[in-house]
């Protein structure tokens, strides 16, 4: 029977408490949902509205119009918000509550006077509960509005004692204020597990502000639970946030402990997160393929895992559909063994499910440029919360082609939930705007009417979010258009310099209601604007499980460029930056894209699409005209050619750049074994700065400032920086006054692979109003100096580093040597969308130098001819032991051309054995260990070539002992070369090719073919291409030995 609400308050007065609990559950949504408005925060929602309930239930005999009950306890639910807004903006570093104003006076009635002096009591108890010094602190910061200088100065203390105290203070305070959904009767454990799964919902949030503390205090808890298996299944969960979200060096010791407590406690997703990993540490495909089937899945099977187990045969089967040797049927069967693996209705049952699906098609594009196709199955977690859906996380399956062909627009779901997963946000009025954790925006517009190729739909609500790409910081807007009971029937996204749309052409509805309806079975199809002779797209979204409270939703997409319009100036630029390289083999070539670049030129109308065509042009012919293949009779050579279009980054009180990948495109040739090569890698004079100091320009760095700064990219990299005035700077573009010498040492980059050289030390000059005028940077692993100067620039501004439109800077390489011509050009313009952005036009090529016949007539053997000439015998003697050294360097780490000539390289190698063999008084000189090791194991793989398997098991056999002597060789430390009557007494590093002359002098010998390791064993021997002598006997047994040998030594070597 039903009741309504005047007798359920006078039922529960009279001591009927199920009567208030029929309220409860009657308006609980309501009343969740009017705090919600309020706080924009799931969690203070649910709290607001449990403190609201509480107050009403206490204060009923107060309420006189029992049949107003539901407006009233929104009314309390909406000013329990309002006050723990406050306290909370006191106490916590909350990023996504909003500046709202209350609309109702609470001291309109008793009842809300009521809660607020609750609200202020409470409030005032637990500052009561603090130490004396510690409470005023409290007191005379947020009661009396004293800044930290002022209260230092009045209570006679530091102000870092003031900052310390009001941080402990706050801590103390919130353990009292900002417990969630805790319950008097819930165990401890109950209690930590819910603060846990409350941690993992950050998920949610775009900006980790303020994460850092709570990790901690969860951490904490979770560290002091008795030991159980559910203990180290929330602590691998804590763990593994900590490892995304924190900030700091990612190393091997957290992740062992991640992996143990993922063990321990049987944790899934955290599995997961490990097998990638561990994964991701095996650096080529072939062997990449074998680590997974032959060691990944065994572990995971046999200790138990299901969805980590799934999550593995997937990653497997989307090696086996790559593109270059697309094997279909082993995809198939690998997809259908993550069904076998995982639940049914699950998350990678789905992925493997869908990807099993579109398996088919992939061998149809297996002759096709990569660039103008893609093919991708991705699976969304969508969480209800509060009663709306939520976009959680993606993962994707199978993934061939190029994925940003149409990028843009097809990630419907995500584009659409970019403002902290939020799709819409219900009780928000029209106009509204709801500003999320990192500033995206998200604004309900009204209802429009939408025409489709499925039909029109009225009353569509169109919900708008405002996003700023995380790394280059470009904004995109998305407007989606939602019809209730049907979901998302259309989606634009402009950005940049396209614009792109999806519509909805056919949908079935099985279930599920509201503007996501989502129940299993619902699926939905859409097609691009674009024409239908210019691009294929299918688009398909089905929702594969759901339950109340989370549903999962794969995408498949089929797209292909089949031509670019003509007659767009967007269309030829994305023409020629998608076009310019392909694919095959494995290797890259160049394509030719003139008849875009020439389209391009006569279809830029406006200042900014020719600044753009210029710049980018520029780049490309110099691309197409200094490689060998599409200019045979090249004048130079490429080695390190960019275009650069990136979007600047601005936060109060710094600038930053970063660089939009849709729309840069590079070439670079490097390994040449030139010193000058090396110094054109630092025409990057913007990029650079901003690796190691996180920005372009910060207002502390003033004179006498020494900041030290942590951040992580790659890596996790912490720069000190020492800023000081200094002289006037002189270059080619004048003489400039007022100038700042910042001095960066950089450390976290020792280690990343090709880009070491970034992390090493640099001296940057500013001036007044010009920017940049001058840097230096050591390079050659600390050997040499290069020098980038201001040699022309346009346009100035205020401070140090003005940013404006219509600027322009050139930065030249100076005293590059080897011919080598290196600069960089950075053109600042608005471009079509009206943001400030700069264009880069960086250029490294070396000139063609004149043929010549003599080897003597090399600038290291003139050099001992000038000595001679002065009469200056003992240096010339010095000289000539040193290039004995470097020819000896040149003759053996050269490439050979010898593929397909197996006795040719036994006997090369042979010949290189005897050599080294020779450097040493019957010992190999240490720096010629890793030379000889390599020797012997490419002379075992040409010997199997040859036809020789028995004599090819002796030589990798010995290979192996031969590395395990070279592991142990010290790497960065100067190595004897060997004979002091040859090479005069010189000492090499045989990771960096440093080498340390008898005067105790440096340089570098740049042909010093560097180190060596067990993984390019164990790649040699498991990759499929490029190592095809192996080919003879990689069925046999003994081959299979000499395999697990190499994985055991590689395993050893990366646990050093």
């Amino acid at each position: 029977m039903h009741q309504d609400d005047e007798t359920l308050v006078m039922l529960t007065l009279a001591g009927e408490q199920r009567a208030y609990e029929v309220l409860v559950v009657r308006y609980q949504k309501n009343v969740i949902a009017a705090a919600r408005a309020v706080t924009h925060n799931d969690f203070m929602a649910e709290d607001a509205a449990q403190d609201a309930f509480v107050t009403a239930w206490m204060k009923l005999d107060t309420l006189q119009e029992p049949k107003k009950y539901v407006s009233w306890v929104c009314r309390i639910a909406r000013n329990c918000a309002y006050n723990m807004l406050g306290r909370f903006r006191a106490f916590l570093p909350l990023c996504d509550m909003e500046n709202i104003i209350p609309s109702d006076d609470p001291e309109s009635n008793p009842e809300e006077r009521f809660v607020v002096s609750e609200e202020n009591a409470k409030l005032h108890e637990n500052i009561s509960k603090l130490p004396e010094k510690i409470r005023e602190i409290i007191r005379l910061h947020y009661f009396e509005g004293l800044s930290v200088v002022e209260i230092a100065d009045r209570m006679r203390i530091p102000a870092g004692t003031v900052k310390w105290q009001l941080h402990d203070g706050r801590k103390r305070i919130r353990k009292e204020l900002c417990a969630m959904n805790e319950k008097e009767n819930d165990t401890l454990t109950e209690k930590v597990m819910k603060k846990v799964e409350e941690l993992k919902l950050w998920q949610l949030k775009n900006s980790k502000d303020g994460f850092a503390e709570v990790y901690a205090d969860v951490l904490a808890e979770v560290e002091n639970l008795p030991e159980s298996k559910k203990k180290y299944h929330a602590l691998a969960d804590v763990l593994m946030r900590g490892w995304w979200w924190l900030e700091g060096e990612k190393n091997d010791e957290l992740f062992a402990r991640i992996k143990a407590a993922a063990e321990a406690g049987k944790n899934e997703e955290v599995m997961d997160f490990i097998a990638i990993r561990e994964e991701n540490l095996v650096w080529d495909n072939g062997a990449r393929e074998d680590f997974i089937r032959e060691k990944q899945i065994p572990q995971l099977e046999k200790a138990g895992f299901r969805d980590a187990l799934a999550a593995a045969w997937i990653r497997l089967g989307k090696i086996y559909a790559r593109e270059s040797k697309c094997r279909p049927d082993e995809a198939k069967a690998a997809f259908e063994k993550a069904k076998a693996a995982a639940p049914k209705g699950s998350f990678y049952y789905a992925l493997a499910d869908e990807s099993a699906k579109i398996t088919d098609i992939c061998p149809l594009y297996i002759e096709k440029n990569t660039r103008f196709y893609s093919i991708a199955v991705t699976a969304y977690d969508i969480r209800i919360i509060n009663g709306e859906p939520h976009y959680f996380s993606e993962d994707y399956g199978l993934r061939n082609g190029d994925e940003y062909i149409m990028e843009a627009g097809n990630n419907i779901l995500r584009n659409a939930s970019r403002c902290d997963g939020k799709f819409f946000i219900a009780g928000l009025a029209e106009g509204e705007t709801y500003t999320g954790s990192d500033g995206t925006t998200l604004t309900y517009i009204g209802s429009e009417s939408v025409a489709t190729p499925c039909g029109t739909f009225d009353d569509c609500r169109l919900w708008v979010t405002k996003y700023h790409e995380k790394y280059s910081g470009e904004l995109t807007i998305y407007k989606t258009y939602y019809k209730d009971g049907i979901g998302i029937v259309k989606q634009e996204s402009i950005g940049g310099l396209i614009a792109d749309t999806r519509m909805l052409c056919a949908y079935s509805i099985a279930g599920g209601d509201g503007l996501m309806p989502l129940a299993a079975g619902n699926t939905w199809e859409y097609l691009s604007d674009c024409a239908d002779d210019a691009a294929k797209i299918r688009l398909r979204f089905t929702v594969a499980s759901a339950d109340g409270g989370s549903a999962v939703i794969v995408s498949s997409e089929e797209n292909e460029r089949i031509r670019y319009d003509e007659n767009s100036w967007t269309e030829m630029m994305r023409l020629m930056r998608e076009g310019y390289v392909e694919e095959i083999n494995g290797r890259q070539k160049l394509c030719d894209v003139s008849h875009a670049m020439e389209r391009a030129e006569a279809l830029a109308d406006t200042p900014y699409r020719k600044l753009h065509t210029k710049t980018a042009l520029s780049v490309m012919r110099r691309i197409m005209e200094t490689d060998a293949y599409m200019t045979p009779n090249r004048k130079a050579a490429g080695r390190w050619n960019f275009f650069g279009y990136n979007n600047i980054k601005e936060k109060a009180g710094s600038i930053s750049e970063a660089r939009n990948h849709k729309w840069s495109f590079e070439w670079k040739i490097t390994g040449t074994g030139y010193i000058g090569e090396d110094m054109t890698l630092y025409n990057d004079v913007y990029g650079l700065l901003v690796d190691c100091a996180n920005a372009l320009w910060c207002d502390e760095w003033r004179p006498g400032a020494e900041p030290t700064v942590e951040f992580d990219r790659s890596e996790h990299r912490k720069t000190k920086i020492h800023c000081e005035e200094c002289e006037p700077i002189t270059t080619k573009a004048g003489t400039f006054e007022n100038c700042l010498k910042l001095t960066l040492t950089t450390t976290g980059l020792e280690n990343a692979a090709g880009r070491e050289y970034r992390g090493f030390d640099k001296t940057y000059y500013f001036a007044d109003g010009i920017g940049i005028v001058r840097a230096d940077f050591v390079c050659c692993y600390g050997v040499k100096t290069v020098t980038y100067e201001l040699t022309e620039y346009e346009g100035t501004g205020e401070g140090y580093m003005p940013i404006c439109d219509g600027m322009m800077r050139r930065y030249d390489g100076l005293d590059i040597p080897d011919g080598h011509i290196s600069y960089a050009i950075y053109n600042y313009a608005k471009n079509d969308a009206g943001e400030l952005v700069i264009l880069a036009d960086r250029c490294g090529i070396r000139m063609k130098p004149p043929v010549m016949t003599n080897y003597g007539d090399i600038c290291y053997e003139l050099g001992e001819d000038i000595f001679w000439d002065k009469k200056e015998y003992w240096k010339c003697r010095e000289l000539h032991d040193l290039n004995n050294f470097r020819i000896m360097v040149h003759y053996l780490c050269r490439n050979q051309p010898y593929t397909g000539k197996p006795n040719k390289a036994v006997a090369w190698h042979k010949n290189t054995i005897r050599m080294i063999e020779g450097f040493g008084d019957g010992e190999v000189p240490p720096a010629w260990r890793m030379r000889y090791f390599r020797s012997h194991f490419v002379c075992g793989t040409a010997l199997f070539g040859a036809g020789k398997k028995e004599e090819g098991y002796e030589y990798i056999e010995k290979a192996f002992e031969l590395y395990e002597k070279f592991r142990d060789t010290p790497r960065n430390e100067p190595l004897d070369v060997g004979n002091e009557e040859i090479f005069g007494g010189v000492k090499i590093e045989i990771a960096t090719g440093v080498m340390t002359l008898p005067d105790g002098s440096r340089d570098i010998c740049p042909e010093w073919s560097g180190d060596s390791s067990a993984s390019w064993m164990y790649y040699g021997m498991t990759t499929k291409r490029g190592w095809e002598w192996f080919n003879s006997v990689r069925d046999e047994e003994r081959f299979k030995k000499c395999i697990e040998r190499a994985r055991k030594l590689m395993e050893e070597e990366e646990k050093m």
